[in-house]
């Protein structure tokens, strides 16, 4: 499963799970403390902290895959709905939609923001700082040593049992999807290669059905399995795992000591300065293309097939509305790829 624990042997793994908990907890920290966008860059350096301990860990790239496929939609409504309704910072308008003024006349809501965008992209960081930190915590740690450990600090059991069923149940019913969605396609109906209306009519209501009755068989039988096992007895557990500190653990716990002081003075003491290199980075490379693509005849040669576009008898009309309303000089250009990227997805999901 995505983010389920796998057994290795690294430094994470022999670590002791309340070193990875309170690594989660600074990444919720640091996300709270978030309120500005020139803060955008020391999440860069977060991310590189995290990537490093992905690296110790031996966390699989493919689970990385799954994350970023996870947040890209999300990612993108947020950054659409930021740059329609967010009107501080750049009011540059990337792309107009369409027209909606506000009551005062001084907003048009339909009306694609460069402020609005990077403010969207700005929320957005604030999701991927805290679930770039959770499969450090999820893959690298096993249900009972986490139950271990959460005992030792007198966590009531209870409460232990029902964060860990909720941890375990995650990757149960992606297994059961899974299993549901293998049984339909058994039956002739392939739900990857049907179009939105498909799978919300014939795909994903007989999906959900069994899915969720199934997750109730699971939960009876947890219910069964708990009650045979005298769960609540009163009598001291024992466990089988050694989960006392051991010299790993503390090297753990002054590592994360030091990446919270750390972040914490570049939040509050250079996110300033350190946005100004960022915003100088890519000003510098943006320039650099553009000389580039200027020398060596792109950009003359981009405008010809752009004034090219907007030429075509019907089609001019349609390349003409990007180049009004989104890149003027190249938005032809723009709307062609876009119709490009579309027949190549609708292709791609008829033939694969």
């Amino acid at each position: 499963m995505g983010f389920e624990y796998i057994k290795k042997d690294t430094p994470l793994d022999r670590m002791n799970p309340l070193v990875k908990m309170s690594y989660v907890g600074i990444a919720l920290i640091y996300a709270l403390t978030m309120n500005n966008v020139t803060q955008l860059a020391v999440v860069i350096v977060w991310l590189l902290i995290a990537t490093l301990w992905w690296i110790v860990g031996k966390v699989e790239l493919r689970s990385l895959g799954i994350l970023l496929s996870l947040l890209k939609y999300m990612v993108l409504f947020l950054m659409v709905l930021q740059g329609l309704t967010y009107r501080f910072g750049d009011q540059t308008v990337l792309f107009k939609f369409f027209d909606w003024p506000s009551a005062d006349g001084t907003t048009n809501y339909g009306e694609l923001t460069a402020g609005g965008v990077l403010f969207g992209f700005f929320v957005s960081t604030r999701i991927m700082a805290v679930l770039a930190v959770l499969p450090i915590f999820t893959m690298t740690t096993s249900m009972s040593r986490l139950n271990a450990a959460l005992a030792k600090i007198r966590v009531p059991q209870k409460i232990t049992f029902m964060f860990i069923t909720a941890m375990r149940f995650v990757p149960l019913v992606q297994e059961s999807w899974n299993a549901i969605i293998d049984a339909q396609k058994i039956r002739g109906f392939d739900i990857d290669k049907a179009n939105f209306y498909q799978k919300i009519r014939r795909a994903y209501i007989p999906i959900v059905t069994p899915l969720i009755l199934l997750m109730f068989r699971r939960a009876m039988d947890l219910e069964v399995a708990i009650n045979a096992r005298a769960f609540g007895a009163k009598k001291e557990r024992t466990y089988i795992e050694d989960i006392s500190f051991k010299p790993v653990d503390y090297v753990g716990f002054l590592a994360v000591g030091i990446i919270f002081v750390f972040i914490m003075y570049l939040q509050f003491f250079q996110a300033d300065l350190l946005w100004s290199y960022l915003v100088l980075i890519v000003t510098t490379t943006v320039t650099l293309i553009s000389s580039v693509a200027v020398s060596i005849g792109l950009v003359a040669l981009l405008q010809q097939a752009n004034t090219f576009l907007l030429g075509l008898p019907y089609l001019g009309f349609y390349f003409g509305y990007f180049d009004q309303h989104a890149l003027a000089g190249f938005g032809g250009v723009v709307g062609l790829l876009v119709t490009v990227f579309v027949i190549y997805k609708l292709i791609r999901r008829r033939i694969g």
